[in-house]
């Protein structure tokens, strides 16, 4: 579900793609921080309105983003992001534009999870045959989308009938990515994370090591993963600002920006 929050603009547009819990939440708060000349768009999972059918898979999600990027840009450059886990989601968006002939420029992956689920299926974060485990997501999806901003939620909370469809939406999305299994990825790839997921990210055994094929970039951020999208979220879009202008400019020297600290894998 595809939500324009900034479309005027001479750079290349960015989309990003929902986390574990269906929703692209810092949409607003981004558009603010990175100015009247950066196209943005967030996509939802499909059905987190409370109106659309969902996808039951992460194949099936990932077409669907791709048929609503080309729908909304049908041609040029752009640029992916995904927001947690949604980075995963994001690569393999990437991965179908590119097969269709589109250029993406870069995938920022916006505090990626260590997924050792991905080579110990064991490990997996949600098991859809548990019904305990089921009904715990539902209720945590549920308080999680209801404590959004008003502005930020796709559907009326008053509603009890949508509210219950987009939580199905949001169960939807977070087994979904739970269960994805990502293949190695050749394109380009920055990653902006929290200082508590930084070793996740950078340890050698875990799958970043080897899903990454080219050399890519890090940024991380002091604090856990929930200070990511809170108190720290200035510091987020300040880095990812610096980010998005190094790929306009990348035949120019760009300043670090202040507070990020830089390492590549």
């Amino acid at each position: 579900m595809l939500v324009p929050f900034q479309t005027s603009g001479a750079k290349p547009a960015l989309y990003l793609v929902h986390g574990l819990g269906g929703l692209m939440s810092m949409g607003r708060f981004f558009a603010q921080s990175l100015g009247s000349d950066q196209p943005l768009y967030g996509i939802n999972a499909n059905g987190i309105d409370g109106r659309e059918s969902t996808a039951s898979n992460s194949q099936a999600m990932a077409l669907a983003y791709v048929d609503e990027i080309l729908d909304a840009q049908p041609d040029g450059q752009l640029l992916l992001g995904g927001m947690c886990g949604g980075g995963l989601i994001a690569m393999e968006v990437a991965r179908e534009l590119k097969a269709r002939g589109r250029e993406v420029g870069l995938v920022i992956l916006l505090d990626p999870p260590p997924v050792p689920h991905i080579y110990e299926p064991h490990k997996r974060l949600v098991d859809p045959q548990n019904p305990a485990i089921v009904s715990r997501l539902y209720r945590g999806t549920r308080a999680y989308l209801l404590k959004q901003d008003p502005q930020d939620i796709p559907f009326p909370a008053n509603d009890e009938k949508r509210t219950h469809l987009a939580t199905l939406a949001g169960v939807n999305a977070c087994v979904a990515l739970s269960q994805h299994r990502p293949k190695a990825f050749p394109g380009k790839v920055t990653a902006i994370l929290s200082s508590e997921r930084a070793a996740g990210f950078f340890h050698p055994q875990m799958p970043w090591a080897k899903l990454l094929l080219q050399r890519s970039t890090a940024h991380v951020v002091s604090g856990s993963h929930e200070d990511f999208f809170n108190s720290a979220r200035y510091d987020v879009a300040r880095i990812l600002k610096f980010v998005l202008e190094s790929v306009t400019h990348s035949g120019s020297r760009t300043e670090d920006p202040a507070g990020s600290i830089f390492a590549s894998v």
